[in-house]
């Protein structure tokens, strides 16, 4: 069983204590999922939430031509389908696993009655559900506001994974392609190489082999 305190790794539970956790604890089951597993397709009813410990899931949507469009992209501490954390519906989109991955799994049945009985679980879902909303719609003012250069520059800056030591920079995991990239913003895959080779020149970023280095965020998040 995970401990308390790894999972306060997680966003949705960061605000609260480790005792805070004790009664969802039980209620979530560890699985591994390989590479090309999908945990849930667009539509489906479904109950579970998905709770990243390692490895990639990918979120997609097929458009009507059906071509595939990547909504995110999850790594290590994020969660999935919270939107069915209180209630069971239809997923919004398909998840694929693109790397082995390692997941918590939980079935919103018990959180009904767990958010009763804990305050302080039902205010930080609450808290972090309204966050998430928050940065959807600023994520949209952008995409109505800025060039497509500063669209991906956002878009960068919300994959970023922290650094991984200090005086290290942020990063954006390398099993994401310059095609995925594309996809999830709506241009062509020879947009984003021109763009990421002008900010590599420029010391903005930097390509390595297994991640995309963010040297100078500050300068993306102010990209017209």
């Amino acid at each position: 069983m995970i401990s308390a305190h790894e999972l306060l790794r997680f966003s949705l539970f960061s605000s609260l204590k480790p005792e805070d956790l004790t009664p969802l604890l039980p209620h979530l089951k560890r699985q591994q999922f390989r590479k090309g597993q999908i945990l849930y397709t667009e539509g489906e009813m479904g109950s579970y939430v998905y709770f990243v410990l390692s490895g990639q899931i990918k979120l997609s949507k097929t458009l009507i031509d059906g071509d595939e469009h990547i909504l995110d992209w999850y790594g290590p501490y994020t969660s999935i389908a919270e939107e069915l954390l209180l209630e069971s519906g239809s997923y919004p989109a398909t998840a694929e696993v693109v790397a082995d991955s390692t997941l918590l799994v939980l079935n919103n049945k018990a959180m009904a009655d767990i958010a009763k009985k804990s305050p302080e679980i039902a205010l930080a879902l609450i808290r972090t559900l309204s966050k998430r909303l928050r940065l959807a719609q600023e994520f949209i003012r952008i995409l109505t506001s800025r060039s497509t250069a500063g669209i991906l520059a956002a878009l960068l800056l919300r994959l970023a994974r922290p650094a991984s030591a200090p005086g290290q920079p942020i990063y954006v995991d390398g099993t994401l392609t310059h095609r995925d990239l594309a996809s999830m913003i709506g241009t062509s895959r020879e947009v984003v190489n021109r763009t990421l080779s002008n900010w590599k020149k420029a010391g903005i970023i930097s390509l390595r082999e297994d991640r995309l280095e963010i040297l100078r965020p500050y300068e993306l998040a102010d990209w017209p």
